[in-house]
């Protein structure tokens, strides 16, 4: 088995290296940042097994380069990124175990501030209310009669506010170990997907049915663990896409038992169930059967828009089989609509390949999202109209792929 993974070490000198084919020739390269430009992206830039990341800004997605020569926040080690209000927050994995908050200075340039390092891994980070976020984190791998640790986290100031060691993992990990593939927080309750995986093999055995796990906020205690038969586990491997949250506190859960993107079988297909804003039932009534009614495809990356509409990257390889796993490759774009259960291809955008196991790098900014494509052209921005599920090419970015596209006002 291969399974996208990266070793990071950060080194200057390698940056026009990684971006020979994009950046060092190119005449519309920035060369400063410019105070207070409201978007932020972070570029990964790859050289053999080394890649840094690079936190840059600009006042413009689509026209010129985007790039980190001589600009941007540099930080080392495996990064992924999600925001929080006004706070970026940069996520350590794969053995790195900090959390950064990326700030706005009084200068109008980003700055980090502040650090906290967890135990083991953070499993999810998400905002749960405009001051607050929530961070989840499961014990090693494997252990047995195990505990959560849940922390809420100040967003602002990056001050642990609370943390609660005392929430027993089980049942989650009554299968397999549960790999977190989504948290969100509706009325008073935390919601948690997840897929049992084997925390050795990474074989997904139990492909059956989808379980959310409920808990109390802001105590944390256990609910209920809700099951659905109609689809199977929500969400895939680290790209935290099993629930999408609407206006009015609804929820929607994704299942896609992807073996692109992490399953090692399939036994059910792709959809998306429904819960009621704050409850622990399912609703009987709402079943999307994606997978049937596009002919095989099954949503590999989603990011919601609003009014019930979704801006997903799809994969279009009918059948998925063995040899295509953790590839998250061939995927086409849409925008669902998770109300009245249709899906329309937007034809500018071309089949590319996605990012495998990390958050969505997609920007909803009103009926617009931003989002960035790779091809063998090289990488741009899309800006796609959600109500017309068109989109048009933007600036090209230098880099080897992205990590994250966010905006702060």
């Amino acid at each position: 088995m291969t399974k996208r993974t990266f070793h990071y070490m950060a080194s200057w000198l390698m940056l026009c290296v990684a971006m020979i084919f994009t950046a060092c020739n190119d005449e519309t390269l920035a060369d400063s940042e410019q105070p207070n430009a409201p978007y932020v992206m972070t570029l990964g830039i790859t050289s053999g097994n080394t890649t840094t990341y690079y936190v840059v800004t600009t006042n413009d997605l689509m026209n010129g380069n985007i790039n980190a020569i001589g600009k941007g926040i540099e930080q080392n080690g495996y990064r992924d990124y999600t925001q929080g209000g006004k706070t970026i927050f940069s996520i350590g994995g794969l053995g790195t175990k900090g959390v950064y908050g990326l700030q706005r200075g009084t200068d109008g340039l980003l700055m980090e501030k502040g650090e906290y390092v967890y135990n083991n891994s953070m499993d999810d980070l998400v905002e749960v209310d405009n001051q607050t976020m929530l961070s989840v984190e499961l014990p090693a791998r494997g252990t047995k009669n195990g505990f959560l640790t849940f922390r809420r986290i100040g967003i602002e100031q990056l001050d642990i506010q609370q943390s609660i060691t005392t929430t027993p993992l089980a049942p989650l990990d009554s299968l397999a170990w549960p790999f977190i593939t989504g948290v969100a927080k509706s009325g008073n309750r935390v919601y948690i997907t997840y897929m049992p995986m084997n925390h050795q093999t990474f074989a997904t055995e139990f492909t059956d049915t989808t379980y959310v796990a409920v808990y109390s906020y802001p105590d944390m205690t256990f609910q209920k663990l809700m099951k659905d038969t109609r689809f199977g586990p929500a969400g895939s491997w680290s790209a935290y896409n099993g629930l999408l949250k609407t206006e009015n506190g609804d929820l929607y859960v994704m299942s896609n038992s992807s073996i692109s993107n992490g399953y090692s079988q399939a036994t059910k297909q792709a959809g998306f169930l429904k819960i009621p804003a704050g409850t622990t039932e399912f609703d009987a009534q709402y079943t999307y059967h994606f997978e049937q009614q596009t002919g095989g495809l099954k949503p590999a990356h989603i990011k919601y828009v609003g009014n019930g509409l979704v801006y997903a990257e799809v994969s279009t390889i009918v059948p998925q089989t063995a040899a295509n796993r953790w590839g998250d490759k061939q995927l086409d774009s849409y925008i669902i609509d998770l109300y009245n259960q249709r899906a329309t291809k937007i034809n500018e955008i071309p089949t590319h390949d996605g990012s495998g196991g990390r958050r969505f790098v997609a920007l909803v900014e009103g009926s617009y999202v931003y989002t960035t494509i790779t091809t063998a052209d090289g990488t741009y921005v899309y800006r796609i109209n959600t109500a017309t599920a068109t989109a048009e090419r933007g600036a090209k970015v230098s880099t080897t792929f992205v990590g994250g596209l966010f905006k702060l006002s």
